[in-house]
């Protein structure tokens, strides 16, 4: 006896009618007779009396009704906590992040989210901001960590403010105000300023314009990079000055150098991105990580 003739048994017990159960088996009508008759030729009982209008449980096929249903509940009772000891498959948790916030939010955060989360696995891409944007649309990534992404992709995506960074000013390294602890963004108005290509930084130099219009001037952008290193390889260079979050600061930067703004100072959001609609479980528990590292 095995379990597909309880199965059988307990359908055309139900259905009491062989057409009726082999559609719900999705089988011959002839396989589930001869099924049946094998069952009664084991059992050495008859189960169904054959009637013109269908099927009847004899008192015996009534008695083993009772003893097949607890068979396949037991059955199923057991298959579901063999399942518990299986090797379960990892999770996997697609992250787009822009390098400065490895550092101050990130690392801190996966290192929260492992120990709650051990069967996530996270995957790890660099990319610039609006490359992340492209990754999130596509569904590539599961959450992007742009550093300040502009207000307009919260029409399209979800948008959780991590925390306000301040603007600082990026110098050469013999610049006039080099060493000063800290500068008036009013006293780079004659400076030219390095920007950003706007496919890969999008929103970028409209808050570096808006920061400087704030302080009575607006800047002279040019020299439009695809990267950060980029930027601070020709503020390096000598080839302008820009502004950018503190978090920048923690990237390689020779040649360059970052200084506080005096009161009062611009600063910008730092925030998560993510597609709209309920999140997954895995990025709910990645975004509380991320609130209690900041």
């Amino acid at each position: 006896m095995e379990l597909r003739h309880l199965r059988y048994f307990v359908t055309a017990a139900e259905e009491l009618n062989f057409s009726r159960a082999s559609a719900r088996l999705r089988i011959s009508q002839p396989a589930v007779s001869r099924q049946l008759r094998d069952l009664e030729a084991e059992l050495g009982v008859e189960l169904f009396r054959r009637e013109k209008s269908g099927l009847k449980l004899t008192l015996a096929g009534q008695a083993f009704l009772v003893h097949a249903r607890d068979l396949l509940r037991r059955s199923n009772d057991a298959e579901k906590e063999m399942a518990a000891f299986r090797p379960q498959a990892r999770r996997t948790l697609k992250v787009g992040y822009i390098a400065p916030v490895l550092a101050s939010t990130l690392t801190p955060a996966l290192r929260a989210f492992g120990l709650s989360s051990a069967d996530v696995e996270v995957e790890l891409r660099e990319m610039a901001p609006g490359e992340q944007v492209k990754a999130l649309r596509n569904g590539l990534i599961d959450i992007a960590l742009p550093g300040n992404p502009c207000p307009e992709l919260a029409t399209e995506f979800e948008l959780v403010e991590l925390e306000q960074i301040p603007f600082q000013a990026v110098l050469p390294d013999n610049h006039l105000l080099a060493l000063r602890k800290r500068v008036r963004l009013a006293e780079l108005r004659e400076e030219i300023f390095i920007g950003f290509a706007e496919d890969q930084f999008p929103g970028r130099n409209d808050m570096i314009c808006r920061a400087c219009q704030q302080a009575g001037f607006t800047p002279r952008l040019r020299h439009r990079v695809e990267s950060l290193s980029a930027l601070l390889a020709k503020v390096a260079a000598g080839s302008g000055v820009t502004l950018t979050p503190r978090e920048v600061s923690q990237l390689p930067h020779p040649g360059a150098v970052f200084i506080p703004l005096t009161p009062p100072f611009p600063s910008v959001v730092s925030a998560a991105v993510f597609r709209k609609g309920e999140p997954i479980p895995a990025l709910v528990n990645l975004m509380a990580s991320l609130r209690r590292s900041v």
